[in-house]
């Protein structure tokens, strides 16, 4: 159990300890108990008091009455303290109004709470703080084998905390599903359950702002489709410069959005960075700082050189003026707003109901005055941090805003401090070149975290711009010049980078753990994470001639890179890149050989299926590259392949699906792993806008029930089709105009449905 020590309050005296209270206090009630339910209690004050979250409250009932001893007139009633209760939320009423306030309980001794009850501030009083907790058994949720669904666990912090959740799946590798996030602010997540029966485990570690943590598992279960033509294809994910637009700030919101600036606005991400959206904010005119609080949100905006206060739905509650040359603003947990403004003198400080408070600070070339005033940051105590970049230093001031020692900053002198963020290590200072210095209580600077520059990730990102941290102990930098955001370890490793400009790749491939993989026309070929991040270049690269192909297993542990010209197939593992690749084939007509291999696909044992357009051939070979068996016919029947383009396989590896555009069909063939035999079963399609029929394939793909996946560019639609049995069965088809998808150019699909479509510099993501 952690003790959060508040400031002391400058009203009321006269408390004895936790659990005493004298009786001056009880004789001057400040506040008045107005709704009880269970340990939830709502105050109304009087709007002289001065009121923080976490702030101790005590409540006094009835007590004993003392009497005059010759006319037995009450003379005085010395209230009895019943409760304790702990601010979790205080409502900005307008000035001399009462103000709303949500406690919950903390302590309770003799006695009811009851509506009318005395309430009176204790100054300087310490909370325990508890960490996040149950609040019901957990259940298991289950869901249709390859659709989505919203699980939600109750969990919720009892002294109102912000919380950040993080979620594990644990399962069968590469077949328990696929989460939209890694981390949430909300008890919820979206798990896509695998196209296959069977059950995983959800774990989740719920972190308070204080540290405090919990840790709970729930069950999950992927259950039989109740019926597969009732099912929808939706958009679940959107990468590309028109989603994800270059953004100079970053902030997460209450709810686990992701909030940016734009130099056209703003955009509000997805908790998993999944999609994106305008961010209505109103009439602001040059936004160049947001923050967050108490479901509002606080735009710098430039251009009128105010802080405008907007609703969720953009509506403008209040403005922050008397601004000349802002530069930045954060809001403390009380509602105090700061905004850093070096033509004002300082930082303005502004009350929660927007009234000016003061100023810190001054213009100057002292030691103790703003030279270059630029951006703020406040820690989870109420300290707030004003960096300086013109004299390399950090102004601090405490939460009762009395001036703290300065630092000063080490590092390159060449290279100006852009942004500040607060860290559980401590200060984190941001570089234009990107270094990154975490400085600790003492202001003592530890080594620099290295730049983005030089990764392997990226070549040249330009100039670091902003730093974004969240609960998790992630950090994030913008980098706007190029488009780029890098997602960093709390230990300070580089997990990743997005950007719009990374999603024009021409070859993708998805595995069963929700991860893409996609070469370049450079022959680059690159991992990204399941909510879009670039993580790793895998040292075997794509074929930059003839008609290369990506190929990748269900459970993610095998990756194939097709050589059309060089006549050869090589195998990766994306886990162990440092892994010998495995590379088979040569030109020639005899087993193993190859004439022009133009497609590949991989079951669930990592057996791989290669399709050669030349020798009309199916060949297939085991996770080694070792020769298995094959099929091949270049005639007229109805088996033989005379314009073999794409296949597709069952994760048992039971059934061979390949598309052969000479008849515009897809033709069936049964395996027998054990008998090393490829038989033909059936064909269906033929050319036409009917269900079933095809035009112009980009690609074929098949999930774990067997369904399969055609994205048609002529048709300009994506069909689901039943091809069990002998006669293949029309379950779907979805017109891609619908979903927003323009000018498709390739295709991919993961082992659990979700397909993905990129053309026009955008990618795509649909689910059921």
């Amino acid at each position: 159990m952690r003790l959060i020590a508040f400031a002391p309050l400058l009203f009321c005296a006269g408390f004895t300890g936790l659990f005493g209270v004298s009786s001056s206090a009880a004789e001057q009630p400040m506040g008045s108990v107005t709704v009880v339910a269970g340990k939830d209690v709502t105050l109304t004050f009087d709007p002289s008091a001065h009121l923080s979250l976490g702030a101790v409250v005590a409540i006094f009932g009835a007590g004993q009455v003392e009497r005059h001893p010759l006319t037995n007139e009450a003379i005085i009633e010395r209230r009895a303290l019943v409760a304790k209760v702990q601010i979790l939320a205080l409502d900005s009423p307008q000035a001399g109004q009462p103000a709303q306030v949500k406690t919950r309980v903390v302590w309770t001794g003799p006695g009811a709470i009851e509506i009318g009850c005395d309430a009176v501030p204790l100054p300087g009083e310490a909370a325990p703080n508890s960490p996040p907790a149950l609040t019901a058994g957990l259940g298991k949720t289950s869901a249709s084998a390859g659709s989505t669904v919203t699980v939600t666990l109750p969990i919720t912090d009892p002294d109102g905390d912000a919380v950040t959740y993080q979620w594990l799946l644990e399962g069968t590798l590469g077949s328990s599903g696929r989460l939209d996030a890694r981390s949430t602010r909300q008890p919820s997540v979206n798990w896509t359950a695998p196209a296959s029966l069977g059950t995983a485990t959800l774990h989740v570690i719920a972190t308070d702002a204080w540290g405090n943590r919990t840790e709970a598992s729930s069950a999950l279960e992927a259950v039989a489709i109740p019926d597969a033509r009732k099912r929808e294809l939706t958009v679940f994910a959107r990468y590309g410069m028109d989603a994800e637009p270059a953004v100079t700030r970053l902030v997460r919101a209450s709810d686990g959005a992701w909030l940016g600036l734009t130099d056209s606005g703003a955009i509000r991400s997805a908790p998993g960075w999944a999609t994106s959206a305008a961010l209505s904010l109103g009439e602001i005119r040059r936004p160049l700082a947001i923050a967050e609080h108490g479901g509002n949100r606080y735009v710098l905006d430039g251009g009128k050189n105010e802080v405008a206060v907007l609703n969720a739905d953009g509506a403008v509650q209040m403005t922050l003026g008397g601004l000349d040359r802002p530069t930045d603003v954060v809001v403390g947990a009380d509602g105090l707003a700061f905004v850093a403004d070096q033509a004002a003198g300082g930082v303005l400080v502004y009350e929660a109901d927007g009234r000016f408070r003061c100023r810190l600070g001054r213009a100057g070339n002292g030691a103790d005055e703003f030279k270059g005033l630029t951006r703020l940051a406040l820690s989870p105590a109420g300290e707030l941090y004003a960096l300086d970049p013109a004299t390399r230093r950090v102004h601090r001031f405490d939460r009762a805003l009395k001036r703290l020692s300065t630092w000063e900053l080490a590092g390159d002198a060449n290279q100006p401090a852009t942004a500040i963020a607060m860290h559980p290590r401590g200060l984190l200072v941001l570089q234009a070149s990107g270094v990154v210095t975490i400085y600790d209580a003492k202001g003592i600077g530890g080594e620099g975290v290295k730049p983005l520059e030089g990764s392997p990730l990226v070549d040249k990102p330009g100039k670091a711009d902003a730093l974004a941290v969240d609960l998790t102990g992630e950090w994030f930098v913008t980098y706007p010049d190029q488009g780029l955001i890098a997602r960093y370890t709390a230990a300070g490793t580089c997990s990743g980078i997005r950007g719009g400009h990374l999603r024009t790749a021409s070859h993708w491939a998805a595995d069963g753990q929700g991860r893409l993989f996609a070469g370049d026309d450079d022959g680059a070929v690159w991992a990204y994470d399941l909510e879009g991040w670039r993580v790793a270049k895998l040292p075997q690269g794509l074929p930059t001639h003839g008609k290369p192909t990506l190929a990748a297993s269900p459970d993610g542990q095998g990756l194939t890179i097709v050589d059309s010209r060089a006549c050869t197939v090589t195998r990766v593992k994306p886990d162990e890149p440092a892994a010998p690749a495995v590379v088979f084939g040569q030109p020639g007509k005899n087993n193993g050989q190859f004439g022009e291999p133009v497609a590949a696909a991989l079951d669930a044992a990592g057996r791989s299926y290669v399709l050669d357009a030349d020798l009309h051939r199916v060949a297939v070979f085991d996770g080694s590259g070792a020769y298995l068996t094959s099929f091949s016919g270049s005639g007229k029947n109805p088996q033989d392949l005379r314009e073999p383009k794409f296949i597709a396989v069952s994760s048992a590896g039971d059934a061979i699906f390949v598309y052969d555009a000479y008849r515009y069909e897809v033709k069936k063939y049964a395996v027998d792993q054990q008998a090393k035999t490829i038989t033909h079963v059936g064909n269906t399609g033929g050319k036409g806008s009917g269900p079933g029929q095809f035009r112009e394939p980009l690609a074929l793909g098949c999930d774990r029930q067997g369904f399969l996946y055609v994205v048609d560019s002529s048709r300009g639609d994506v069909q689901v089709i039943d091809f069990h049995g002998s006669s293949a069965v029309p379950l779907y088809a979805k017109k891609l105009d619908d979903l927003g998808i323009r000018k498709p150019l390739t295709a991919t699909t993961a082992p659990d449905g979700q397909v993905f479509i990129a053309g026009d510099g955008t990618l795509t993501g649909l689910r059921w």
